[in-house]
């Protein structure tokens, strides 16, 4: 094999190995990507079950500290301050919820960017193999 040769199937291998390289790489963080997005979408809703759970226990200790200062629990104020702790509660949790799902629809682009870089790292890398195998052989 005559060094032009050897030079041209050094230059194809290189071309081959970097390709395959940024396709693996790419392909690692898309698969990333979309586990921190699964992530995120399950922290954003076991968050806001927190916060129902906490809801409900500021809803049981203003209930209790009503009943207990002789308020009737089931009427005027008492049910106000049921409603508002309910609201804000309930806000917060849909809030939550929704900020979570919003955050992992971004990973999920980020992922989709990602598997379309590694497309593209593939095709390119196999064209530029055949590239440097063919001006090699000239």
């Amino acid at each position: 094999m005559s060094w032009v040769a050897a030079a041209a199937v050094a230059a194809a291998a290189s071309a081959a190995i970097t390709g395959y390289s940024s396709y693996q790489n790419n392909k690692g963080m898309q698969e990333q990507a979309e586990a921190d997005a699964k992530a995120t979408a399950a922290q954003g809703r076991v968050e806001a079950a927190r916060i129902r759970k906490e809801k409900e226990k500021a809803q049981s200790t203003a209930r209790a500290s009503l009943a207990e200062n002789g308020l009737d629990v089931n009427e005027g104020t008492s049910i106000v301050i049921n409603d508002e702790i309910e609201r804000a509660g309930n806000y917060d949790a849909n809030m939550t919820e929704i900020t979570g799902y919003n955050s992992s629809q971004r990973l999920k682009a980020e992922a989709s960017q990602y598997k379309s870089n590694a497309s593209t790292a593939l095709a390119a890398g196999a064209a530029n193999t055949i590239a440097a195998g063919a001006k090699g052989w000239k």
